[in-house]
């Protein structure tokens, strides 16, 4: 016979919870837009029928999650975050885990090489003109730096933020923007060699030639060896470190 069907207790939703969850489906909804600033405390605390103890606590949640921003002395208050505060956000929850030792670099790189050969092929389907212009200035300043004896990591993760935005996915842009940030110091403690630096502008030259033909299948086969190529060299020259370059 089947399990008797068990009936759980409900838990009872604190008031700070209940307060915060309100003011982010109104931010979620459209009604609180970026920039919006929400009424004083004192106003606040009786339009919700609780302390100020509680909102602030309501509000230091949403604040953690990048949905408002607190700006303190005069003129201050709350104000709904914009595109770039949620980035932070999601930014800082990232790094954490990975400076916590819940993620290594090499978790971030099988990430990536999972997400940017499909974000590779996506862009060939989707760029629109602007977007290919702009890899093409980034390839072009780095094929100028390796011309003039210059080992630079300056434009990598550029034109990476590019292909990604040529996917017309502000979702996608989010994601691979975080993973970037946290991946960085990773990449930055790698040694800088001549061979891999035109390695990887070369790659980069191929995949935006890719894109600009609109060949998906060549974008994210190139794409998965750059990525693939990069972290051997990662790994072979950070001790200790299976992270990631671009």
């Amino acid at each position: 016979m089947a399990q008797p069907f068990k009936i759980a207790s409900i838990k009872r939703q604190r008031v700070s919870e209940s307060v915060a969850n309100q003011i982010r489906q109104a931010i979620f909804s459209g009604r609180l837009e970026p920039g919006h600033k929400l009424p004083p405390e004192r106003e606040m605390a009786e339009q919700f029928a609780t302390s100020r103890v509680a909102l602030r606590e309501a509000l230091r949640s949403l604040e953690q999650e990048g949905m408002i921003e607190i700006r303190r002395g005069f003129g201050g208050g709350a104000f709904v975050a914009d595109f770039d505060n949620a980035l932070r956000a999601l930014t800082d929850s990232l790094n954490n885990v990975v400076k916590l030792g819940q993620a290594k670099s090499g978790h971030l790189t099988e990430v990536r090489s999972m997400l940017e050969p499909v974000m590779a092929r996506m862009a060939a389907a989707r760029a629109t003109g602007d977007d290919v212009q702009a890899m093409q200035k980034i390839v072009e300043a780095q094929e100028q730096e390796l011309a003039s004896g210059v080992l630079s990591r300056k434009f990598d993760m550029e034109f990476h933020r590019v292909v990604a935005n040529a996917c017309q996915n502000p979702v996608l842009s989010i994601v691979v923007a975080a993973i970037n940030d946290a991946i960085r110091d990773a990449i930055y403690r790698s040694k800088l060699t001549t061979d891999m630096r035109q390695q990887v502008v070369r790659y980069h030259r191929e995949v935006l030639e890719a894109i600009s033909r609109r060949d998906e299948d060549l974008a994210g086969r190139l794409m998965e060896e750059h990525v693939v190529a990069v972290q051997r060299h990662v790994s072979a020259n950070v001790s200790g470190t299976a992270g990631a370059e671009r």
